[in-house]
């Protein structure tokens, strides 16, 4: 593994062991076995390193997605939005830098959305149009279907994360997938 590469593993193992609060450079040049001074040759900054994090992070977010295959859209969505809550309960670091963070590499609604520049929202609404052509879903803006389906499963994973609810990680998914039967609803 090159320099670079061990100072990214070691910044996600400090980002989850101590937080975004606490996230230190010199920690993580610590972990890697380098002097403050080796790690900024390789990041000009904190902010630079967890930019660096934020693209291995979505990296590792769109290739959970790429792994669904199905073709039918409602289930595709259903497979994202599983994937999307073991994402977070699986490997919370990487989640946070994509979902949490301010890393300077996520994209900022609407205009980044509406651009295509999120390749795993670009999907979804692709899904969501194939799912309102086919009737299974109303008509309405995919893009803010979209913002709505993401952000229902963001709020029950930041409840959960938060210990706001006392259901173990199976209850708990049996939850996100009632969630998502009712926001899929095909229309009356």
């Amino acid at each position: 593994m090159d320099t670079r590469q061990t100072i990214l593993t070691c910044a996600m193992a400090e980002l989850e062991r101590s937080g975004a609060v606490d996230f230190s450079l010199r920690a993580v040049g610590t972990a890697a076995g380098l002097t403050p001074m080796a790690v900024y040759r390789h990041f000009s900054d904190r902010e630079a390193l967890l930019s660096a994090v934020g693209e291995a992070a979505f990296a590792a977010w769109e290739q959970r997605i790429a792994k669904i295959k199905t073709r039918e859209p409602l289930q595709w969505l259903r497979s994202v939005g599983h994937a999307y809550i073991d994402f977070a309960l699986d490997d919370p670091a990487r989640f946070e830098a994509c979902f949490i963070l301010r890393t300077r590499v996520e994209r900022l609604y609407p205009h980044d959305f509406a651009e295509g520049r999120s390749p795993a929202v670009a999907q979804m609404m692709e899904r969501i149009a194939a799912a309102q052509a086919e009737g299974l879903l109303e008509p309405d803006d995919p893009l803010e279907l979209t913002m709505l389906f993401w952000t229902q499963l963001h709020g029950l994973v930041m409840l959960h994360r938060s210990g706001r609810f006392s259901l173990k990680r199976r209850a708990f998914q049996a939850l996100v997938g009632r969630a998502m039967d009712r926001m899929l609803r095909a229309p009356q």
